[in-house]
């Protein structure tokens, strides 16, 4: 488990869209690398990442692709929210560069 402090998410962010790619910039560091095969027969794929890429109206944009292991079990309980379902892909702290302004 990476455990999150709130008082290292950095104070310039602020809005919710911010806050998406900094997480999916964390996941993406503490994954440090590892892959989950998504399609059978094809190659695998980092289990999190941020790109930036020009979509077809002309617009770049931060993508975020992130694959979370789950505890169906915990998405199916009535009284808990489905976020915390989420399982840990790693122990390790995200780079430094990420925790400061």
């Amino acid at each position: 488990m990476s455990a999150l402090t709130l008082s290292e998410i950095p104070s310039d962010i602020n809005t919710y869209e911010r806050l998406l790619v900094w997480a999916g910039q964390c996941c993406q560091s503490i994954a440090n690398g590892k892959e989950v095969n998504v399609v059978a027969g094809t190659t695998s794929t980092p289990i999190a990442q941020v790109q930036v890429s020009k979509t077809a109206d002309n617009v770049d944009r931060m993508i975020v692709t992130a694959y979370l292991p789950v505890d169906y079990d915990e998405i199916n309980s009535g009284d808990k929210k489905t976020w915390m379902a989420t399982q840990d892909i790693a122990t390790s702290a995200p780079n430094s560069n990420l925790l400061s302004n």
